[in-house]
């Protein structure tokens, strides 16, 4: 097979187009200038006679297309870059073209290994002594429009969902903060209006003080989810034992599971499980997890906490959350990670964000962990996370 810029040292088709019309010098004369110009063109070039047979093609079509022009010449240029479903609109463009009407749109054509190309066409007639002889068409590759296109869409995308999210929180800062606050000064009233009774007084200042840790709760969601979505968000890693960082999660949730009757049974390796990470991001990792865990199983259920090392594992550090709670749908599980979509009250009524599990699973991230949760509506919920451990110290 003869290189493609070989073949040019035949009698270029628009010589023998002008030969055949029996050109004035002058017009001959142009011809080495029209087939250099043809054949250096930067974009692909095909020139099809009135059957929409190819005539010629340039180096550049050869490069776009993948046809050597041994492969090309002859063929109707439908069947040999055109869809199947756009046939008939290739020889609308010719036929339009033959008529007299330069074509310019954009549309799809074919590599010779199939696969798909956006290009931009331009059909124009070839007219000699005014016979039309035939079009020549060129195509401008626009992958890179189209892939511009396609990240313009999703930052559109990505803009509609922090507009949501925008919307999501000022409802939950017009909801979620106002009521309960306005509940804690009512509170507030009748504390300073029955400061006699002492069990009155007890009462009153239990119920403010649960409404406050959980107004807490939420301000400090709120604030990690906005360091998070800004990536204002860093690492301050130190080497922490993981079984320690636990047992003080497991501390502070105890009370929450005592209210609720739930047993609470933690199993940790004596040795402990030291790794590189950030003991305030690992707590409220695992913070989140035990506290969703509480929240959703009901009174008399059990919620186990255990961490292992798998030592063959690449990630060996592995912790596992298990409830006896109501579980999750699986179509919930589709979108548990992402903000605001696992908002649900507790099974006691526990108000939440729905970003808990989103700010869970960037920190897990962060860590270089992994984190999958199985679920099944009514019998209870598994989370495992797994991390890398810290190499071990020569």
């Amino acid at each position: 097979m003869l290189p493609i810029r070989q073949q040019y040292k035949k009698p270029h088709p628009l010589s023998q187009l002008l030969q055949a019309l029996k050109c004035s010098p002058r017009a001959l004369k142009t011809t080495p200038f029209l087939e250099a110009l043809f054949e250096h063109l930067p974009m692909a070039a095909a020139i099809v006679d009135e059957h929409d047979r190819i005539v010629s093609i340039n180096p550049a079509f050869t490069a776009l297309f993948g046809f050597s022009a041994e492969e090309a010449l002859g063929k109707p240029i439908g069947e040999l870059i055109v869809p199947e479903e756009l046939r008939a609109e290739g020889k609308h463009f010719t036929e339009v073209a033959l008529h007299g009407e330069p074509i310019s749109t954009e549309t799809v054509r074919k590599h010779r290994e199939g696969e798909r190309i956006p290009v931009w066409i331009r059909a124009v007639p070839i007219r000699l002594s005014g016979q039309h002889l035939g079009v020549l068409a060129l195509y401008h590759d626009i992958r890179p429009l189209h892939q511009h296109r396609q990240r313009l869409v999703q930052l559109v995308e990505e803009l509609q969902q922090l507009n949501t999210a925008k919307d999501r929180l000022l409802a939950i800062i017009a909801h979620d903060l106002r009521s309960p606050l306005a509940t804690a000064q009512g509170l507030l009233g009748l504390i300073l209006a029955e400061a006699h009774s002492p069990e009155a007084l007890t009462e009153h200042v239990t119920k403010l003080q649960r409404i406050l840790t959980e107004q807490l709760e939420l301000v400090n969601e709120l604030l990690e989810f906005a360091r998070v979505e800004t990536g204002h968000i860093t690492l301050e890693l130190t080497e922490v034992d993981l079984c320690e960082i636990l047992a003080n999660v497991v501390d502070t949730l105890t009370l929450s599971a005592y209210n609720k009757q739930i047993r609470l049974l933690c199993t940790f390796p004596e040795e402990g499980l030291y790794l590189q990470g950030d003991a305030a991001k690992l707590q409220r990792i695992f913070w989140n997890l035990l506290s969703n865990a509480i929240k959703f199983t009901p009174e008399g259920g059990t919620v186990e906490v255990e961490a292992r090392l798998e030592p063959n594992s690449t990630l060996p550090i592995v912790v596992r959350i298990s409830d006896t709670g109501i579980g999750i749908s699986s179509e919930q599980l589709h979108y548990l990670f992402k903000p605001f979509s696992a908002s649900r009250p507790g099974t006691h009524g526990e108000r939440g964000t729905g970003l808990g599990l989103f700010i869970v699973k960037r920190f897990v991230d962060l860590h270089g962990g992994e984190i999958t949760v199985r679920s099944t509506p009514g019998q209870g919920t598994t989370v495992l996370l797994s991390f890398p451990g810290t190499p071990p110290q020569q």
